[in-house]
């Protein structure tokens, strides 16, 4: 992928600089269906992506914590700026359990040795008033806290929090290795497995847009062996805003033309601007 705004909610995108890696199935003997995102998991070797703390916040509310008797909610990601200090994020919700109790936490984001992503907490509040640890001063054990959040990818060490990013998001799974969290302006600058090679990034490319190539992959009742198949972008002008859920829609929207060698190039508008 290059230049994709990845739309993994209906309000909630993740932008992805570069990306390679395999799409893999997650049903033996079947082929990657690409409008099920069900049918295959993304094996990153390498990557480039951003989220914005409004869209990480969707994910949160929407994903995350979107379950019954889910501890907290009404939560809220932002940068908390600190002069002299290196830049943080804040965690604004409240508590379920405890009438709605507002709480704080603001942490400084960092990778761990096998590739989550580490909240290193450095204040917790609650009613306004600063506590040793949230979950002693309430009473609230790690499991109480947290439920089954562990297999939405959020789990808790002490008073940090630790995401791991392939299972943060909504189908289809992601795997791969945090390498770099940059905390910036608007949102999460993050990095995935080996870095991009300073050719690449040298010569950037100028169109947008999600390749697949070799394997067997299917679109509705079109199915391409050694696949050889774009997406792109009609507009290059901004990322390709790109909604898997309602790829059926966005490809008819577009059109399509066929390669000397077989290949399949389809050209779609951004979802946004489909209606």
């Amino acid at each position: 992928m290059r230049n994709v705004d990845l739309r993994v909610l209906a309000d909630a995108s993740l932008r992805i600089l570069r990306l390679e890696g395999e799409a893999v199935s997650s049903r033996p003997g079947q082929p990657v269906a690409l409008d099920d995102k069900s049918s295959y998991e993304i094996h990153i070797r390498t990557a480039e992506a951003w989220i914005g703390y409004t869209d990480l916040s969707h994910v949160m509310n929407e994903y995350t914590f979107a379950f019954d008797g889910a501890p907290v909610k009404k939560l809220e990601v932002s940068r908390e700026e600190d002069p002299g200090e290196e830049d943080e994020i804040q965690l604004k919700g409240q508590l379920k359990k405890v009438l709605g109790v507002p709480f704080e936490i603001e942490g400084r984001p960092e990778v761990t040795p096998d590739g989550r992503i580490r909240i290193r907490t450095t204040s917790i509040q609650a009613l306004d008033i600063k506590v040793g640890g949230l979950m002693h001063a309430l009473g609230l054990e790690p499991k109480d806290m947290l439920g089954n959040l562990e297999k939405r990818g959020l789990s808790v060490d002490g008073n940090d929090l630790i995401l791991d990013a392939s299972r943060a998001f909504p189908p289809p799974r992601v795997s791969g290795r945090v390498t770099r969290v940059r905390v910036e302006p608007g949102g999460l600058a993050l990095s995935f497995g080996a870095p991009t090679s300073p050719a690449a990034k040298a010569t950037p490319d100028s169109s947008n847009y999600l390749s697949f190539r070799k394997g067997t992959i299917r679109i509705g009742k079109m199915t391409q062996v050694d696949a050889d198949l774009r997406i792109v972008d009609r507009d290059p002008r901004d990322p390709l805003d790109f909604y898997g859920d309602r790829m059926t829609q966005q490809l008819v929207a577009g059109y399509a033309r066929l390669g000397a060698t077989g290949g399949l190039t389809i050209f779609v508008p951004d979802y946004g601007d489909i209606h």
